[in-house]
């Protein structure tokens, strides 16, 4: 039995307002399309503009009287590109509208169904694949939804909001303070070593005299957070996957960032820049998480993981939509429910905190080394 051999074609021939082929619904007339030439007898995988992916198995395109194929690709992943295709939506809720079909001229038959990956930052439940139908006024219009294979980034959202629930949810809110610092854009504002390193025992930060750490143990009325020794990688990753994806209905600019509050002190107070020095020196380098004091933090939305796609199969010309299935139409944040009690929430700053006293000290080092302190 042969190797199967994928080859990763971006075969970029063409890229104009070209006619639609008879061989499948028309629509989209103002969106450019991308022409793929192939061999049908070979495997291969298409990369498109928008970063979709086509899988065509050897075979699966039966050809009379040609060697190759031209396929005509259009995507549309964002509500201006829908509006000037006509590509209706009613909800507002695609994650993405994509376009396949025959160059014209083609006599072309689907014999094994083709596989498309549409990109998606954060998958979502609930979403359903539409095909599109072109009434006389060429607008698409969708229906005949069916179910997307299974995709593994949900999972692991899935995973997160677990630990959330059971780990988070009653000391951190989102958009809020409360017994300790909103969550929401956190992965966009700290370093990842430093994310992890303190999620997993904030302790053995303040002992080693972290900067931040010690700013965040006096803010938050010397209250040392939990430790979690017991959480993996794995876990942390799903942890903020999962809080990455409750971000995306929150304004990043409304959600207050405490490091800018460390970094303003750090500038004008004595203490906390002497506090910064020394972690400096402790550790032996500075800390990937510092900016410039007083720089608003702006979150923007992190690049697409190589996981996250939606996933089905076509054995018909046309176009797919990828949207949520009626009556689940709920934003990401409103899925979570903020367990913040007003009377613990944090009162406004009045000083800056950055010190931290023998007795913090003692107690973290008890805590990190998993000793009773001395008085």
């Amino acid at each position: 039995m042969r190797p199967i051999a994928f080859l990763i074609l971006v075969l970029l021939v063409a890229s104009c307002n070209g006619p639609d082929s008879d061989n499948g619904p028309a629509g989209g007339e103002e969106l450019p399309a991308t022409t793929f030439t192939i061999d049908p007898t070979r495997d291969t995988v298409l990369k498109t503009p928008g970063g979709a992916t086509l899988k065509i198995t050897a075979g699966s395109l039966a050809v009379e009287d040609a060697n190759t194929v031209k396929l005509l690709v259009k995507e549309a992943y964002t509500p201006q590109a829908m509006i000037d295709g006509k590509l209706q939506n009613r909800t507002n809720n695609s994650s993405g509208m994509i376009y396949v079909n025959l160059a014209p001229g083609q006599n072309v038959s689907i014999h094994q169904p083709l596989v498309i990956s549409i990109p998606v930052a954060y998958p979502q439940k609930d979403m359903m694949v539409y095909t599109g139908k072109v009434d006389e006024t060429t607008t698409v219009n969708w229906g005949d939804p069916r179910p997307l294979q299974e995709n593994p980034g949900v999972r692991q959202v899935d995973a997160g909001k677990s630990i959330f629930q059971a780990s988070c949810a009653s000391c951190h809110g989102l958009r809020r303070a409360a017994t300790g610092p909103p969550l929401a854009w956190i992965t966009q504002r700290r370093d990842k070593q430093w994310l992890y390193a303190f999620t997993k025992s904030n302790a053995k930060m303040l002992w080693r005299g972290d900067a931040l750490t010690c700013y965040l143990f006096n803010r938050y009325n010397k209250t040392a957070m939990p430790t979690f020794p017991s959480l993996s990688n794995a876990d942390l990753e799903s942890l903020y996957r999962y809080i990455d994806y409750a971000s995306q209905g929150i304004d990043s600019n409304s959600v207050f960032d405490e490091k800018r509050s460390l970094d303003s002190c750090v500038k004008n107070d004595p203490n906390c820049s002497s506090i910064a020095q020394r972690a400096k020196t402790v550790t032996g380098q500075e800390t990937a998480d510092t900016t410039t004091a007083g720089t608003q933090t702006t979150a923007t939305a992190p690049p697409t993981r190589a996981s996250n796609y939606y996933i089905f199969t076509i054995d018909k010309h046309g176009w797919y939509n990828i949207a949520r299935r009626p009556g689940t139409e709920t934003a990401a944040a409103e899925v979570i429910i903020e367990a913040v009690d007003s009377s613990r929430r944090v009162e406004p700053l009045q000083a800056c905190p950055c010190w931290c006293n023998e007795s913090a000290y003692r107690k973290a080092d008890s805590i990190a080394r998993a000793r009773p302190a001395m008085h």
